[in-house]
């Protein structure tokens, strides 16, 4: 059960330019259905109760934001992101310490990740808090890995212990903090929180999400998001 002392703060790193996408605007601004990709995210996150504000991290000198339907909106502070994730993350945490406590929690969530539930969510912070433990939305790996080398399968790869890492993930902000700062100083590459973490021997806890929380990083993702959101869409219905 949430504690009453313990407050959650969302930070959604949105300082990327998805090169991948080959597009002429930054990936979270592509159109997804009648909205953009960052505003879609963003919809999910503020229709969950149990998270605090929302922060923001943008690019400096970014134009598209104030196009958002959300640039005005009281819950949401925006930040200057930063050249690598865990930077724009750092800098997110800089801006709600003057507000939060060392106890609070951090959940971080990609930008280009609109199809999360927040029923998943929801069960990411009861496990967290319950347990007084971090975590991650993950979902188990059912194909078949191999390990390649120029080209040519070298060695197939056993996945019963393999899970693919999903957003949002949630920590302590002093432990987070700490890991970051960290892994900055040690010039160490994080992908993720989970990763700085496990850095500092700190415990990760892993709980199975929706495999439907996709991270947009192609075309082809564009029509599988909208997709699974008008199937969560009829699923509501139901």
């Amino acid at each position: 059960m949430r504690s009453n002392i313990e407050k959650i703060w969302c930070i959604v790193p949105a300082a990327g330019i998805g090169s991948r996408m080959q597009a002429a605007i930054p990936k979270q601004y592509l159109k997804l259905s009648s909205t953009t990709i960052l505003d879609a995210t963003l919809e999910r996150l503020l229709s969950c109760d149990d998270l605090n504000d929302i922060v923001v991290c943008i690019q400096p000198g970014d134009t598209y934001w104030q196009e958002s339907v959300y640039s005005a909106d009281e819950r949401i502070t925006v930040t200057n992101g930063g050249k690598e994730r865990a930077d724009s993350v750092l800098n997110g945490i800089r801006s709600i310490k003057h507000r939060a406590a060392l106890n609070d929690w951090v959940l971080v969530h990609d930008a280009a990740r609109p199809c999360v539930r927040c029923s998943d969510i929801a069960l990411l912070i009861r496990a967290a808090l319950g347990q007084q433990i971090g975590g991650i939305l993950a979902s188990p790996i059912h194909d078949t890995v191999k390990k390649v080398d120029h080209q040519l399968a070298v060695k197939t790869i056993d996945r019963s212990s393999l899970w693919r890492a999903l957003t949002p993930q949630l920590f302590k902000l002093e432990e987070l903090e700490t890991a970051l700062l960290l892994a900055k100083k040690q010039q160490q590459v994080v992908t993720d929180e989970a990763s700085a973490i496990e850095k500092i021997n700190r415990p990760v806890q892993i709980i199975e999400g929706h495999s439907d929380n996709i991270k947009i990083t192609s075309q082809s993702d564009l029509n599988l998001a909208r997709f699974y959101i008008q199937q969560q869409e009829k699923e509501a219905c139901v």
